[in-house]
Formats: C-alpha cells, structure tokens, sequence
C-alpha cells in the first residue's frame, strides 16, 4: 500500500476575511495613491480659484460678526473702527487665505472620499461597515461645532472685547490677519471638538474605556467643558463660555447614551430610545434661533 497522498486544502470561502481583501503589489499601490491624491489636488486648486472669484461675497460673510460688534458698540459710523491691513500684503493675502480655506473646507468631501476609496481596500467587511457609520455622523458634528463657532461663540466674544475696551476708553481697530486667525481657530477648534461623542463611541465600542465609567465621571467631564471654554472662547467672559461649554457637556451625555448600542453588552437601537437624540438635535437648533437673544446678554459698550 502507497503512502498517503496529503489532503489538499480547502479553496478559501466568504468566512475567511483574508480572501476577500485584494491583492495588490506595492508598485500598484503606490500608483493608486498617486492618482488619488492628484484628483484631490486638482479638485483643491479648482475650488480655491472658483472661490476667489466670490471673494467679495465670501469676504462680507468673514467679517459679519465684526461689524456687528462695532455697530451695537455704536461705532463704526465715521469709518474709524474697521480692519486695518498692517502689512502691504495684507490686502491681497487675507483674502486668499479665506478662499483657499473655503475651498479645502468645500473640496474636503471629495478628497475625504478619494482617501477612502484608497484605505477600503484594506479593510474587512465590519471595518468598512464602521466607518460608514462613524464618518457621516463626524462629518454632521464637525459642520454643527464650525456654525456654532461662527453664528454664536464668535459674535458673542467680540461684542465683549470691543465693549470691554470701549468701557477703557481704547478703540478697536483690529488687525485684519489676527481677526481671521482667530475666527478660523475658533471654527476648527470647536469643530474639532465636536468630535467628542464620535470619540467616546469608538472608545466604548473597542472596550478602552466603559460605559460605567464614563457616566460617573460626568462631574469630572462638566469641569474640563468649562475649561476648554475658558481656552477656545476668545474672551473670559462667563456668557460665552457657558454658550461653548454647554453642548460640550451635551455632547458627552450624548456620548454615553450612545454608548449602549456598541460593545460586547450593547443593546439593541429602537427608535423609541432615540429621544436624547431628538433633544440635542432640538437644542441646538434653539441655540441657533436665539442667537440673537444670547448677544443681547453681553454688554456691547454702546453709550446709552
């Protein structure tokens, strides 16, 4: 009798999640890189040119909160209390730097999805699956965090610095390049940090942090909202900074809510536990009708 020929090993099936990745040698890779970052170059460069040509608008829209601020300080009317241009450049570099920041801001969908095109070739099914869920909901915070910053933290902290010198005799002839940096640091940091429930989520989910955890921390949570406030708001004064911590501290509960539908214990999404959802949502539209109302709050410096 012959000896035994060795069993041949099965071809690989759907439960292997190795064989459904594909195989591409490191040359190939590269090349796809290559082509994917030039699209998104491309799509840069157009968007940064067709948003020079609405400058004029985009410009008006930049500079809205300044001069409401100057106009309920009553200043502004004999021309004296505007931006100012410290460099000859100024003129010309300012207004490029918010076109080309409204472009990336604008093009960011298209190049986010040429780098996905490029990173899901090397994810499993429930990795392609996550981040279907994640980045839509990233991209809806970061976009909520930027209009918060720009229709309430900023409008509220400028009235207070321009009435807080006004009431010390100093005028406000800010300068134009300081403005806009603080006006997009302001944007992105809050638009960054409104990540925090995408964070906690994916903190939960991966077993890092639980659920426990973080909802008995929640004192410890309101605390650093206040502090990152006192940081990123552009003035101390306690109405912006209770207007920058107060979704803070929302988006942490939030956080936690959500934190029962991932991990190995979680729990099964009805709709008729999505309540905390629909009272964010409620919230921060309210936030934004009352806008106005808020601003109100802050003495502006205007003579009575």
């Amino acid at each position: 009798m012959g000896p035994m020929a060795e069993p041949t090993p099965p071809p690989p099936t759907d439960a292997d999640p190795e064989a459904a990745l594909p195989r591409m040698t490191l040359g190939e890779h590269l090349d796809e890189l290559r082509r994917r970052v030039g699209r998104s170059v491309l799509a840069v460069v157009a968007a940064t040119i067709a948003a020079f040509c609405f400058n004029d608008a985009l410009w008006s829209q930049a500079v809205a909160p300044y001069n409401e601020a100057i106009g309920a300080a009553g200043l502004g009317a004999d021309g004296t209390s505007r931006l100012s241009t410290i460099s000859p450049l100024d003129g010309f570099i300012q207004p490029f730097k918010l076109a080309f920041i409204v472009a990336i801001v604008v093009s960011s969908p298209y190049v986010l999805w040429q780098m996905w095109g490029f990173i899901a070739a090397g994810l499993y099914a429930h990795e392609k699956k996550a981040v279907r869920v994640f980045f839509p909901a990233s991209l809806v915070l970061f976009a909520a965090g930027v209009a918060t910053a720009f229709l309430v933290v900023l409008p509220v902290g400028l009235r207070f610095l321009i009435g807080f010198a006004r009431s010390h005799g100093m005028a406000s002839n800010f300068a134009v390049g300081e403005y806009l940096s603080l006006g997009l640091s302001l944007l992105f940091g809050l638009g960054i940090a409104y990540q925090l429930p995408i964070v906690m989520v994916f903190l939960q989910a991966m077993g890092i942090v639980e659920r426990e955890t973080l909802r008995k921390g929640w004192r410890v949570a309101v605390l650093t909202a206040f502090v990152l406030a006192m940081v990123l708001t552009p003035d101390p004064s306690p109405v912006s900074q209770t207007i920058m911590a107060g979704p803070l501290v929302g988006l942490y509960f939030l956080g936690v809510w959500a934190g029962r539908f991932v991990g190995e214990r979680r729990e099964r999404f009805t709709v008729l536990r999505a309540w905390p959802l629909l009272v964010a949502v409620l919230a921060l539209v309210a936030l934004f009708v009352y806008r106005r109302d808020l601003r109100d709050l802050v003495p502006s410096g205007a003579p009575p």
